[in-house]
């Protein structure tokens, strides 16, 4: 038996401090990638040092990798709109690249460039506007499914009028609640490993509420 119980952690709690699923933490064990200590009753315990050796391991990782996680498209025509959205957005200080264009045909060739995986799009706007673009966008197979946001001071009847926007869409209506828009971005960042690192890094716990 270990002289401080306290130094070690059960499977369970193994997982939670790593996150990763306590299956992964058996393939773990069964491999020898990690070692353990068994009671009496054949209960795994994880030495702490050895959790703390796979998080700093993990954290060298990532800090040797250099620039941000995610890659933000926003498209919209207004200037001064443009610009406010993505001082707010910048402001956040998460770990997000952020990309600006003036219409639905400077978005695709920046999407084509740059494969965002979040795009944040008005939808009236001159030369092509947001419904064209998310169609172009909806047929293209070679852009990682972006997550796609419209914000819009459109009626919900008129958007419907004017051809809608997919079921999967989020819109927001202008004035740009920032609140939903930061808890989209966020949870993106979520479903990221390193997003979320970097996301507890910065912000603190993470929440989409």
């Amino acid at each position: 038996m270990p002289e401080n119980s306290n130094d070690f952690v059960t499977t369970s709690r193994a997982a939670k401090l790593l996150g990763v699923s306590q299956r992964t933490i058996h393939y773990w064990l069964e491999s020898g990638v990690i070692n353990a200590w068994k009671t009496a009753g054949g209960h795994c315990r994880i030495p702490m040092s050895t959790i703390n050796q796979v998080l700093n391991k993990r954290q060298e990782e990532l800090m040797a990798i250099d620039g941000p996680v995610l890659t933000l498209l926003l498209v919209e025509d207004e200037a001064e709109l443009r610009e406010v959205t993505g001082a707010v957005i910048q402001h956040w200080q998460l770990p997000i690249r952020l990309l600006l264009a003036e219409n639905g045909y400077e978005g695709l060739i920046l999407a084509g460039l740059h494969k965002p995986d979040i795009i944040l799009t008005d939808l009236m706007m001159p030369t092509m506007d947001g419904f064209q673009m998310i169609r172009a966008l909806r047929n293209a197979s070679d852009l990682n499914a972006p997550r796609i946001v419209v914000m819009t001071a459109l009626e919900p009847a008129r958007v419907a009028a004017l051809g809608g926007v997919p079921d999967d869409v989020r819109v927001l209506y202008k004035p740009v609640p920032f609140d939903a828009l930061q808890a989209i971005i966020r949870e993106r960042l979520l479903d990221d490993r390193r997003g979320r690192y970097l996301l507890r890094q910065r912000t603190g716990p993470a929440t989409t509420g």
